[in-house]
């Protein structure tokens, strides 16, 4: 019996519309840059729309820069060492800066997967809770990348599910038990945010721990990119850990891991997957790089960029997220078959989309996410609204 995890029935309900995906030209291209924000594709140029890259910052010169000069202040790209025995000084500055930057205890990993596959299940062994095994609450629509540790937290707690943000489930949960953990995204990767101020009540209340996943939200929000949860929280406590990619938006690579509690980061750094995977030279000098970027004012400027294209859309469709600092728009069409054959039309019109099926998005809903990025001008914005508008005429399930 599958009580965590079921990847029989995710293939089987989803090879079908991969399948299609495929043959329509849609999955696996391999491509190469050209001048932003077009990439080609078999000498075809077009424009990605399903970029995490919301800022339009993995192609800044900048960050280009920094990595270079990473690679030549360490004199090698990477020292394969376990970062337990031996690291590059390179890491110590990069995790002072992104701890000082997010005024908390922060640890970088090679992705945001590895961070979490290294804290939770330490924490669900009761190692920070006094040896009390903490209950792990999932929400239900948490990103793979956390509910794929689900089984190895259940090997040392109860592990449970919760209804998609029902605070009530949760509280419930906090009522009966002395230790529990909340495990959410802050904002997801389809639809909506964590309910952050509720969440915090429950936590000043009954000492719930919270870990939030803001790789969608961080950089794009707050003065100094601070993202969704700790502008909301104003500050991370000892009680929060949140996890933060330092790709996406941030525009290097990598993920961090950011405590209110340094004994937190050092044991999960001793214990959680301590191999000699760590970011490189390249990428620790990419990410010191957009550390500069975000304490200058071109933040905010890309930020404003971003938040206009987001308007855009928002203007001519009827979509998922409309009107929120999501970086996410989703168009709902009448199936999966319609959302692949309209992005294999709006590919070969210069626009590159994800078609959007379970298990990204629930059994009965399918559609178009577009996720702009700062890099597009507003005349390129309007027109791909516009052809979005004639190749899914008919298909649409709302409309403007």
């Amino acid at each position: 019996m599958n009580k965590f995890t079921n990847f029989k029935k995710m293939i089987e309900i989803s090879e079908p519309s991969w399948d299609v995906a495929e043959r329509e030209g849609l999955v696996d291209l391999a491509v190469e840059y050209q001048d932003a924000p077009y990439l080609t594709h078999q000498g075809t140029s077009f424009i990605n729309m399903c970029s995490c890259s919301y800022l339009g910052l993995d192609t800044h010169p900048a960050i280009l820069n920094g990595a270079i000069e990473g690679v030549k202040k360490v004199g090698a790209l990477h020292l394969t060492t376990a970062r337990t025995r031996l690291k590059v000084s390179l890491l110590d500055e990069l995790e002072a800066r992104l701890s000082s930057h997010y005024q908390g205890h922060a640890a970088s990993y090679i992705t945001c997967s590895a961070a979490t596959s290294a804290f939770l299940p330490i924490y669900a062994s009761g190692t920070f809770t006094q040896g009390v095994k903490p209950v792990m609450v999932f929400d239900r629509y948490a990103h793979f990348s956390m509910n794929h540790v689900k089984p190895i937290c259940a090997d040392e707690t109860e592990v449970l599910t919760a209804p998609h943000n029902d605070l009530e489930f949760i509280e419930d949960i906090c009522r009966r038990n002395e230790k529990v953990a909340y495990i959410a995204d802050g904002t997801y990767s389809v639809d909506g945010f964590a309910p952050i101020k509720e969440l915090l009540y429950l936590q000043d209340r009954y000492g719930l721990f919270l870990y939030l996943d803001d790789s969608h939200g961080l950089s794009i929000t707050g003065q100094r990119g601070e993202g969704v949860v700790l502008k909301e929280m104003g500050a991370i406590n000892e009680n929060t850990v949140v996890v933060g990619s330092l790709a996406k938006a941030f525009g290097a690579c990598g993920g961090m891991l950011l405590s209110g509690r340094k004994d937190m980061i050092d044991r999960v750094v001793r214990y959680g997957n301590p191999w000699s995977q760590y970011l490189n030279s390249a990428g620790i000098g990419a990410c010191l790089a957009s550390l500069d970027l975000h304490d200058s004012e071109e933040l905010a400027i890309r930020q404003e960029r971003w938040r206009n294209n987001l308007k855009i859309i928002d203007d001519n469709f009827i979509v998922t997220n409309s009107g929120t600092e999501s970086p996410i728009r989703v168009v709902l069409l009448k199936d999966a078959d319609a959302a692949v054959k309209s992005a294999r039309r709006l590919f070969d019109l210069g626009y590159y989309t994800s078609a959007v099926f379970f298990p990204i998005v629930p059994k009965d809903k399918a559609g178009l996410r577009i996720m702009p990025s700062a890099n597009l001008s507003s005349a390129q914005m309007i027109d791909f609204c516009k052809r979005v508008k004639e190749v899914c005429e008919g298909q649409l399930l709302l409309r403007n």
